[in-house]
């Protein structure tokens, strides 16, 4: 009877944490397809912005935004500099952001979306 209790139960707690697991976040799956880092920091001119943060903004730009006969891609080399400040700024007015050039939270999370689900902008 004991057996069966612990039994029950240890299944029940199995089934049970199967329910946690959760398809990846867009983040994480844009993470993936870029792969230079899992973090977000808010990025812009007047932020320290340079390294793999920035090289995974540049990355994700690319995956959206330049296609056959668009623009020459961003270089992935990890500084803020004109063409990414532009493309951020392109990317946001495209997706109805405020064009302030600042990769916070909001601007984030819809290129996140953007890699994920569609994978190139017209606009």
């Amino acid at each position: 009877m004991r057996n069966r209790l612990v039994g029950g139960l240890v299944t029940a707690g199995i089934v049970l944490g199967a329910g946690l697991v959760t398809a990846p976040t867009a983040s994480a799956q844009a993470s993936q397809y870029c792969s230079y880092t899992n973090a977000e920091p808010t990025l812009g001119y007047n932020f320290t912005s340079s390294g793999d943060a920035v090289k995974q903004l540049q990355c994700e730009l690319n995956a959206i935004t330049y296609y056959p006969n668009a623009s020459t891609p961003l270089s992935k080399d990890g500084y803020w500099g004109p063409a990414t400040d532009g493309a951020v700024r392109k990317f946001q007015q495209c997706t109805g952001l405020q064009q302030d050039g600042v990769v916070g939270p909001q601007t984030w999370a819809k290129l996140d979306g953007w890699v994920v689900t569609h994978g190139w902008i017209n606009c």
